[in-house]
């Protein structure tokens, strides 16, 4: 068993993990470096790069460390929506609710699309992205069944593609809340993309 593997060696990887995680939520991928991220976690610099192979490694980590939590709070929220028949509008908003959500952050946000937009740069956070887009894929189908709504994988797709238009224009704009871009957007094409059932 090497020294990785043992409970003080997951432990410390963790931390750093976590450390990690907090630094690409408060800086983007910039903040996340070998020395912050040992720093963050009070643990030696020589610590990163023994337990990553290399800054992508560690960057991939601390991503799929935010994504997680994310997804955490998508899944609690999509949980709590209740079934029931749903119009365009009140569908719209559910879809924004559940998967931009008022109270989430901009720094959560701007973290969630820099982990896109890089992806095609570094090979490990597309592994990532593509693991992220099966599972938010199925919880948006999982919105449109509750709301008594038709969830073509093709048009789920495309609403995906409408609401992360709309946030990331949002985010860069600040005109108007990545919540209420999103679902303003959506219910512009929810009647045609998630027709009733």
């Amino acid at each position: 068993m090497t020294s990785a593997a043992t409970p003080k060696g997951l432990r410390r990887r963790s931390r750093l993990i976590e450390a990690a995680g907090e630094l690409l939520l408060e800086g983007g991928f910039d903040a996340v470096r070998h020395r912050a991220v040992a720093e963050r976690a009070a643990l030696p610099l020589a610590s990163t790069t023994y337990y990553f192979g290399s800054l992508e490694d560690l960057m991939a980590e601390a991503a799929t460390f935010v994504c997680r939590r994310d997804e955490d709070c998508i899944a609690a929220r999509r949980d709590a929506l209740p079934k029931r028949r749903r119009g365009g509008h009140a569908t719209a908003d559910a879809l924004a609710e559940v998967f931009v959500g008022p109270d989430t952050t901009i720094q959560a946000l701007s973290a969630r699309y820099e982990t896109f937009a890089l992806a095609a740069r570094y090979p490990r956070l597309g592994e990532v992205v593509a693991d992220r887009r099966v599972l938010l894929t199925q919880m948006h189908s999982d919105v449109l069944h509750k709301s008594h709504r038709k969830a073509d994988p093709a048009h789920v797709e495309q609403l995906i593609a409408v609401e992360d238009g709309a946030v990331v224009g949002a985010i860069g704009l600040r005109a108007i809340t990545p919540y209420a871009a999103a679902r303003d957007a959506l219910n512009e094409v929810i009647e045609v993309l998630a027709p009733r059932e």
